[in-house]
């Protein structure tokens, strides 16, 4: 019996996975990518929203570390910096400032390109992957018997070599958003998966910068910022995250159809009309490294390989390529290690020579899926002119998960079960347990009875300081001790 073989359309971040897990149970994984791989963190042209915000959720940073033993250790070795967003960002909600109170979760802030890097440089010293670069995927090599299988993938060098057919025991998309994939099934005589698309019409820009410690003010108690749009008044929000190296990144996400400007001048003078004004005096005090980048694919966009009418075996999709989220929401990545484990998970249970592992594993990402763009969507639909048919559970649901997010900042405990949430350490059913829907009440009683105002007005003031955070006292500890004297 020859040896078994899998095959990894894309060097994706959800490839790599896949490939990690793979190596497992085959022996001999090879992941075709048309880019030439750069030496250390660099772009690459597969890659083109790399150049904007990303954010690595807890759950992805734990997963990571457990499929690439060391990611979090390198990571941190090579500038990642280790944020704690309650207590470090200075976050500007649709109601005003939100208190500063360390939460309970540790996010790494770092680019996009570093932990692809990293992540690719791990997946190298696993012995049985092979990693071929500028060789362009184009069509499926198949075999009839019982059922139509993949055998194969055609393959087209991009530096001028001959075409070959790699052959294969399992073929797995991780080509993402832009995967080819369903038109090769479709020229196949197979129809293609249903779609599910919801549409905001959001769009990034985004610039680097070289930040200059000495010139920031010291009462300048912030790494980052993150400022909420209101879609009828403002409809631009802005982030900066710092990254290695003394850089950070500012992007601002236009809703609606409202893009954000494109060119250096413009994109310079549109921060300053935020809510606030704050990432406008940072960016003054900052050196420009990039153009403006724009980017502005960012629709939800499910393919719904576990609804699928037709079969081909030896054949699954895994993230971006099944299932992709308006990145704003930073679920990628994660979403794309989960659906590798899910893989994992189904070979273990079923075997690589089990003929159903594709339905069982389309079923079992889709259970998975669900979640995150429940979340995603959900967030979408309350955008005005978003396109896609709106669930009756998101009618339903939505008035409730807005209070949630608005009282989310008087209670330390609705903030902290928020957080899981989004960070995917816990499912969104986690939201409507008994004991979180009387914590919501209980808070929203309280905005009743005391006659809270929303002070939009605060926008234009400074974010909240507190003195023994600003002077660096204590950390997690000093700052509870301020937060509760």
């Amino acid at each position: 019996m020859g040896k078994a073989h899998a095959i990894v359309i894309g060097g994706s971040m959800a490839g790599l996975c896949a490939a990690r897990v793979l190596a497992r149970f085959y022996d001999k994984v090879t992941v075709i990518d048309r880019d030439a791989y750069p030496a250390g963190a660099h772009e690459r042209p597969g890659v083109p929203q790399s150049r904007h915000v990303h954010a690595l959720l807890m759950r992805g940073r734990l997963e990571l570390d457990r499929l690439f033993p060391g990611f979090e250790k390198t990571m941190l070795e090579r500038g990642a910096l280790e944020i704690n967003f309650g207590r470090d960002f200075a976050a500007l909600r649709p109601d005003g400032w939100a208190e500063r109170r360390p939460n309970t979760i540790a996010t790494l802030f770092a680019s996009r390109v570093l932990i692809e890097a990293t992540v690719r440089e791990l997946c190298r010293r696993v012995a049985n992957v092979e990693l071929i670069e500028r060789a362009e995927a184009v069509g499926f090599e198949t075999v009839r018997g019982d059922s139509l299988r993949a055998r194969g993938v055609k393959v087209n060098p991009r530096d001028g070599g001959s075409a070959f057919t790699l052959s294969g025991d399992l073929i797995v998309d991780a080509s993402g958003r832009a995967t080819k994939c369903p038109s090769w099934i479709e020229a196949m005589g197979l129809p293609m998966p249903a779609e599910t698309v919801v549409d905001s019409h959001t769009g990034y820009a985004s610039r680097w910068y070289k930040v200059n410690p000495a010139r920031r003010p010291k009462d300048w108690w912030w790494k980052g910022i993150w400022i909420d749009p209101i879609a009828q008044e403002f409809s631009t929000a802005g982030v900066l995250f710092p990254v290695e190296g003394n850089r950070m990144i500012v992007t601002m996400a236009g809703i609606g159809g409202h893009y954000p400007p494109s060119d250096d001048d413009e994109f310079t003078a549109k921060l300053a009309h935020l809510r606030s004004p704050i990432i406008a005096e940072e960016v003054a005090l900052a050196e420009p490294m990039s153009q403006v980048y724009s980017y502005r694919q960012m629709a939800n966009r499910w393919r719904h390989y576990e609804k699928w009418g037709a079969r081909l075996d030896g054949f699954v999709a895994i993230g971006d390529s099944s299932c992709a989220f308006n990145p704003v929401y930073g679920q990628g990545m994660t979403s794309g290690a989960l659906s590798a484990l899910i893989l994992g998970d189904c070979l273990e249970k079923n075997g690589i020579n089990d003929a159903e592992l594709p339905r069982k594993f389309f079923e079992a990402q889709a259970r998975f899926q669900a979640e995150p763009w429940g979340l995603a969507t959900g967030a979408d639909f309350r955008i005005p002119g978003t396109d896609g048919k709106r669930p009756l559970i998101s009618r339903v649901l939505d008035p409730l998960i807005g209070k949630m997010f608005q009282v989310g900042d008087d209670d330390p405990a609705i903030a902290d079960r928020i957080g899981e949430v989004i960070n995917m350490m816990k499912p969104p059913s986690a939201l409507l347990d008994k004991s979180m829907l009387r914590l919501i009440a209980k808070a929203w009683s309280r905005r009743l009875i005391k006659g809270r105002r929303y002070r939009r007005e605060s926008a234009a003031m400074p974010p909240p300081a507190l003195d023994a955070v600003a002077a660096g006292d204590g950390g997690i500890e000093g700052s509870a001790r301020a937060l509760n004297p």
